[in-house]
């Protein structure tokens, strides 16, 4: 027979679907930590075996990573895509070029529509970031977020997936570089930088954000090269 009967819905198969969009639809961020087995199942009216079923689907499926005696976390949509891939691209020395394109074509989009898109929240949320970053000893931590949440504040969900794939990899960027800068007495002026872009976002400017981004984009790079040139030393933290 070409047609089948139509079967009714597994439980496991609906929760699984729900909690694929509120990730899909960015609901769910990246990072973001579920209830616990639990309160989820309360939450959602399920069994804990049948929820358990699907988180597991969703874990096999790229969507959520369980962690034993932490929790389960929210994956970024594009990680079983690009993470192993960019992993050991990024192992290879020219590669750190290819990262910063990326970056200058993704980061400067990002705070344009970031700029008319952020909420009073996440736009309090970059200061604070900012504030940590002019007076922190783990300023380099402070800066990864403040770049990964105006990811988040474009409000454009892909950007945030391929974002969070690349975090690491920004996070070590962001180390070495502030740490040459540092050693050459220029951690004023990226740091002027930051707060020209976090000004343009938070004053509704988004060409000025494109353009200051871009502008901070060309920085880091100029210095990733003169660090290659100088024969600079990565430091393991």
């Amino acid at each position: 027979m070409r047609f089948q009967k139509i079967k009714p819905k597994r439980v496991s198969d609906e929760i699984y679907r729900q909690l694929k969009e509120l990730v899909l639809d960015g609901e769910l961020k990246p990072g973001e930590k579920l209830p616990s087995e639990r309160e989820l199942a309360v939450q959602m009216g399920v069994s804990r075996p049948t929820l358990r079923e699907a988180l597991q689907k969703l874990e096999a499926h790229g969507f959520l990573k369980q962690i034993q005696g932490d929790g389960t976390y929210v994956q970024s949509a594009a990680s079983p895509v690009l993470s192993q891939a960019f992993t050991e691209m990024m192992n290879k020395g020219e590669a750190m070029g290819d990262l910063m394109e990326l970056r200058r074509i993704l980061e400067t989009w990002a705070a344009k529509a970031a700029a008319t898109r952020a909420t009073d929240e996440e736009i309090e949320q970059l200061e604070e970031f900012l504030d940590e970053m002019e007076d922190s000893e783990r300023d380099y931590e402070s800066d990864a977020s403040f770049h990964a949440l105006i990811s988040y504040a474009s409000h454009n969900i892909l950007i945030v997936h391929v974002m969070n794939t690349i975090y690491e990899w920004i996070t070590k960027v962001t180390y070495e570089v502030r740490r040459h800068i540092r050693l050459e007495g220029g951690i004023r002026e990226v740091d002027s930088l930051h707060r020209k872009i976090f000004e343009a976002i938070r004053d509704r400017e988004p060409d000025k954000a494109y353009d200051y981004m871009l502008e901070h984009m060309n920085y880091v790079e100029k210095q990733l090269e003169i660090m290659k040139t100088s024969g600079y030393q990565p430091q393991k933290h």
